[in-house]
């Protein structure tokens, strides 16, 4: 199968595009990727944030004499398998 000139004027132009989207298509998978280890990363980021605003807010908490209070509403709080008095004749 030979090519004649006018034939080769199109062809070339069309393998070169050709070319190109071969390329696109390679690399739109390491694309997808990329961007979705960034969005993983975001949202690990605002997790944390999360985290250590919630941590923050319990300490802040701790120190600023609620303690006392929620001690004393867990002591108070019945155990489920423990008792009530202690015996001491044995």
């Amino acid at each position: 199968m030979s090519l004649k000139l006018i034939e080769l004027q199109v062809a070339i132009p069309r393998t070169m595009d050709a070319g190109k989207t071969a390329v696109d298509l390679a690399q739109k998978g390491m694309i997808q990727q990329a961007h979705l280890i960034d969005q993983d990363r975001k949202k690990q980021i605002t997790e944390s944030k999360k985290v250590s605003a919630k941590e923050r807010t319990d300490n802040s908490t701790l120190h600023t004499g609620e303690n006392n209070t929620s001690k004393s509403t867990q002591r108070s709080a019945m155990h489920p398998f423990k008792g009530q008095e202690i015996d001491y004749s044995g």
